[in-house]
């Protein structure tokens, strides 16, 4: 089974925040309620379509990226790794390249983060390796491949046995491949080469992180008791700033927040008030201020939530399961105007 984590999702979740001044005012009788808030679909509809979950001859799949206008980038959940071109216009397929037998059995080989340049598609993926001597231990390793397609090559182990990370991030510079593991990360030559160690980025880890990009950071402000959370974007140099109605995510290619729903705190850590479910997410886009919401309506705990495609070259795509399992929601990120962008 793969376990696809590609970078930032947004699904359900408890999460213990620090409040601030709890004292300062005496709980009001009537609480906030989050902001109406539009659906992406409605806000932007030249961004939004739907995608199979299931090919033709019963392959079940998920999106990854958008390769060109028509043709999705999609993997293999619940079976051998593959990596499948789906073309919209015409509803047909092709497989790019496939894992390497071994990787059939369960756990095996389960890709993790996925970072598309306009050469070449890279991929993290825990794996385990059925040694007499390894113990059932898992560790994590970089695979390449032409975009184009082709045999899937081991670059190299990322961990040692017995070391999986619950989150990761990859991109793609160049000839480099960079991944951020948490508390380590690497820079690696995808022809192969010495890699080069660099430090983690802890805001995998904790969503009250700054998060930045090349010029734009979001953070998570301390919930004040009575008050509906909310999430800071603002330059480096904190100029800029502007809050959202939200919790904790990334901010991604400086422009779009993937968010959490925004809660009321009680003089406590538990939320009173939320609004929409948890599995939706506040989509938020910085150049134009708008926000809307993401995520099947009315999906229950078990939901995976919003997931954000591969990083590529253009911004990446949000997907979700649309309820009956049957097909996915899909937002283009990268066709979504600009013409109000201000770097």
């Amino acid at each position: 089974m793969i376990s696809v984590g590609m970078t930032g999702s947004v699904a359900a979740c408890t999460v213990t925040f620090t409040t601030v001044d709890r004292r300062a005012s005496p709980r009001p009788a009537v609480l906030p309620e989050p902001p109406e808030l539009d659906t992406a679909a409605e806000v932007w509809p030249e961004a939004t379509f739907t995608l199979p979950t299931r090919l033709g001859n019963g392959l079940d799949v998920q999106p990854v990226a958008m390769l060109d206008t028509d043709e999705v980038l999609m993997i293999t959940p619940f079976a051998l790794a593959r990596f499948v071109v789906y073309d919209r216009r015409t509803k047909k397929h092709r497989v790019l390249a496939t894992a390497p037998k071994w990787g059939e059995c369960d756990l095996c080989y389960d890709i993790k983060s996925v970072a598309v340049s306009r050469t070449r598609i890279a991929w993290t993926a825990e794996i385990y390796r059925s040694e007499p001597w390894n113990a059932g231990k898992r560790h994590m390793e970089l695979w390449t491949m032409p975009r184009s397609g082709g045999p899937m090559r081991l670059v190299t182990w990322l961990t040692g046995h017995g070391d999986v990370r619950f989150e990761d991030s990859l991109v793609i510079e160049g000839d480099h491949a960079v991944w951020d593991g948490g508390h380590d990360g690497y820079r690696v030559p995808l022809t192969g080469g010495k890699a080069d160690r660099l430090p983690g980025s802890f805001a995998l880890l904790d969503p009250e992180s700054r998060n930045c990009g090349a010029e734009w950071c979001a953070q998570q402000l301390p919930p004040r008791p009575y008050e509906l959370t909310t999430v800071a974007v603002e330059r480096k140099d904190g100029s800029g700033r502007t809050t959202v109605a939200a919790t904790g995510g990334p901010l991604i290619g400086d422009r779009f927040g993937l968010f959490g729903p925004p809660h009321v705190y009680d003089d406590g850590p538990v939320y009173i008030s939320g609004g929409r479910t948890e599995p939706s997410a506040v989509v938020y886009d910085r150049c134009t201020g708008r926000s809307a919401w993401a995520g099947a309506d009315g999906a229950d705990d078990s939901s995976e939530g919003v997931k954000q495609g591969a990083r590529g070259t253009d911004d990446p795509i949000l997907f979700w399961l649309e309820p009956g399992g049957r097909r996915y929601a899909v937002v283009d990120l990268s066709r979504i105007p600009d013409w109000f962008c201000v770097p």
